[in-house]
């Protein structure tokens, strides 16, 4: 533990990695840490723009999806950045893996998405996505680099120390732990398990929760249990709404590969207990492929006949719900003065519920701009 309270997550390899910063000043090393980031923001975008195929538009539609794109994401970067965390890493890794895998590179996109994984854990979602997808070997790969990362430290620190730390830290991270059902030790916690605590448990809560009522029942822990499960099982399974195709068939695009895994990624923070506001940077895929929906769907492309009555309600409400979207996942960077209450009702959990239902009915076929 450190700071009396916070527990170390990460992996043993991650920490050896992290050693050699030990010997020079802190600020030192947070500003290169921060510089390296800024090569993970800018890896990210190009890959982006890989699989959306933004080089098809013109050169104003590319500079307003660009910013409003990283205008969506910014409450995000910033914590990330102020905070010196790891997701703007989580996520280069796996887009980066992903890419790699995608022009035929298998070994290095399993090796970056092992480590990934090894690091931090939320990038395993992405591995049933690849097993629907038939892209077998790289998962095999990628098992296979995740033993080896896992027992790497054993040639530095030993082999028995080595064991014990992944034991205790399979203690820390195990989702059956009694301490992630009721997973409410601090406020700023956004996740199903969370939701589903603070909603169904009268007193879930901590020492620092206000006294604000926000339960709408009282059941026990081990229903609690079986509703958080069932409750994931729901969203682990609403991916097959966003795939739409029999399973072990290759995807019929980039766009449709990247519209998947946008809800894949998007899904991570929501399954996984114990996560942080900075977490939902995975919602960077999804809210750029929004933005690209809406621009392209509705303001882009070539001339269109003039919109029906039920597509104009249509582009009304998709539009009033993005913007939803954007101030609830944003609150506290907008209107951060009431940051203990949307930490208290767990307005960002909602927000995200909310792109995950818009995600849904965009579907890649009604973009027209772009080839499929």
């Amino acid at each position: 533990m450190y700071n009396d309270w916070y527990h170390y997550y990460y992996s043993v390899l991650f920490a050896l990695i992290l050693y050699p910063l030990a010997f020079i000043p802190l600020y030192l090393a947070k500003f290169l840490w921060l510089v390296l980031n800024l090569f993970f923001v800018f890896r990210i975008w190009k890959i982006f723009s890989y699989y959306l195929g933004t080089d098809r538009l013109t050169v104003k539609m590319r500079r307003i999806f660009t910013f409003l794109s990283f205008l969506f994401i910014l409450r995000f970067l910033r914590d990330n950045f102020h905070l010196a965390q790891m997701t703007t890493c989580i996520l280069y890794l796996t887009m980066e893996g992903l890419y790699q895998i995608d022009r035929r590179r298998e070994l290095a996109g399993s090796l970056l998405i092992a480590l990934g994984i090894d690091i931090k854990i939320l990038p395993l979602v992405v591995i049933p996505w690849l097993i629907y997808r038939a892209r077998f070997r790289p998962v095999v790969y990628t098992l296979v680099f995740l033993c080896i990362l896992l027992v790497l430290p054993s040639l530095l620190i030993g082999f028995k120390y080595n064991a014990f730390l992944l034991k205790e830290r399979w203690k820390l991270v195990n989702p059956t732990n009694q301490k992630h059902i009721l997973d409410v030790d601090e406020d700023s916690f956004h996740s199903l398990t969370t939701l589903c605590s603070v909603l169904l448990v009268k007193n879930a809560r901590n020492n620092n929760s206000l006294l604000l009522k926000r339960n709408i029942a009282d059941i026990p822990l081990k229903d609690l249990s079986v509703v958080i499960n069932a409750v994931r099982a729901f969203f682990v399974l609403l991916a097959l709404w966003f795939i739409h195709d029999r399973p072990f068939r290759k995807e019929k695009s980039r766009l449709q590969e990247f519209y998947e895994l946008s809800y894949v990624l998007l899904a991570a923070p929501l399954l996984f207990p114990h996560q942080q506001h900075y977490a939902f940077l995975l919602a960077f895929p999804a809210t750029t492929y929004l933005v690209l929906y809406l621009l392209e769907v509705y303001f882009g492309g070539p001339p269109r006949e003039p919109l029906s009555r039920s597509r104009k309600i249509n582009k009304v409400i998709l539009i009033t719900l993005t913007i939803i979207i954007y101030l609830v996942l944003n609150a506290h960077f907008i209107l951060g003065q009431y940051n203990d209450l949307y930490d208290h009702f767990k307005i960002l959990t909602y927000g995200v519920l909310l792109l995950a239902g818009v995600l849904a009915f965009c579907r890649p076929s009604k973009i027209k701009t772009i080839p499929l």
